[in-house]
């Protein structure tokens, strides 16, 4: 593949995107004094002007306000935003607290759980890899339940939350970026609460410049990955890559975990990370079968 074609069609963006996600864990190392609320409040109350930055920049027609005066739409972004805010929250906590790997397990679970969901809710049907993915997941985070000391709720919180998230926004027509940013609007009135609420107790009025600094920093550390991921998924044609690519992130979470955190890695995590990462290779090697078999139904339609 030529230079030219690599960068038009959309993957180095959305990889970048991903290695950028992966290693958020490095920035917010700097803000492990914070309360992870705090973190939250202000990455919030900082985001809005660079999504308004954003839609511009990408020249993404304004929807936003027309979205939330629709009561239908509006309920589904409040759930969506729910979902997403809880796991914005949990990850926050997670990366502040020592638990990245648990965090990346989260990660590595997702999709599974979103399959999960569309099983029982959608009423989607499994294909035989889909259902030998479950199993092997589901059997690791069992195995994680028992050898674990303590039940891993940070990892289904995250897990559940995100896979929610992923299919309230499959019902919803609403494009990457006007999504967010609605979201994020919704989520302005919390954050204000929080920090008028702890007003002349936050680190950002009693810490460091440098600390503040960091506290600002959140919103770009959120918005530039997501600009490059929505830049780079439009021009994407094989929606199955995007599927393998995702991964990326827990994966530079785990290796971060063990190699630099130092954090903990027993027989018992051991375990659980290779059930279901099996799962996960499982899952993708049917995600990518699934896609070969559309483009080719879509070829044969296409000659008739």
């Amino acid at each position: 593949m030529q230079l030219s074609n690599f960068l038009q069609g959309g993957l180095l963006w959305t990889t970048c995107a991903y290695i950028i996600w992966g290693l958020t864990p490095l920035f917010y190392q700097h803000l492990r004094e914070v309360e992870a609320m705090e973190i939250f409040a202000l990455r919030v109350l900082c985001s809005v002007p660079l999504m308004a930055i954003l839609l511009w920049v990408t020249v993404t027609p304004i929807r936003v306000f027309n979205l939330l005066m629709e009561p239908k739409t509006f309920t589904s972004l409040f759930l969506s935003t729910a979902c997403i805010s809880t796991s914005w929250y949990l990850n926050t906590w997670g990366v502040t607290n020592g638990q990245v790997l648990m965090v990346s397990l989260a990660y590595f679970l997702t999709p599974l759980i979103s399959i999960l969901i569309g099983v029982f809710y959608l009423r989607e049907r499994l294909t035989p890899l889909q259902l030998i993915a479950l199993i092997l997941c589901a059997t690791g985070f069992l195995y994680a339940c028992i050898s674990l000391d303590s039940f891993p709720w940070l990892t289904i919180g995250i897990a559940l939350a995100f896979g929610c998230y992923g299919v309230i926004k499959k019902q919803v027509r609403i494009d990457t970026l006007n999504g967010l940013a609605a979201e994020t609007l919704l989520m302005v009135p919390f954050a204000l609460f929080y920090l008028i609420g702890m007003s002349g107790l936050t680190h950002w009025e009693t810490g460091e410049d440098s600390d503040r600094l960091f506290l600002m920093l959140t919103a770009p550390m959120t918005i530039l990955p997501l600009g490059l991921f929505a830049f780079g998924v439009a021009r994407t044609k094989n929606i199955s890559t995007i599927a393998v690519l995702q991964y990326i992130e827990p994966t530079l979470y785990f290796l971060l975990a063990v190699f630099v955190f130092a954090e903990a890695i027993n027989t018992g995590r051991l375990v659980t990370f290779a059930l279901v990462w099996i799962g996960f290779t499982v899952f993708s090697i049917d995600a990518m079968r699934r896609a070969k078999l559309a483009r080719f139904a879509d070829n044969i339609g296409l000659e008739k």
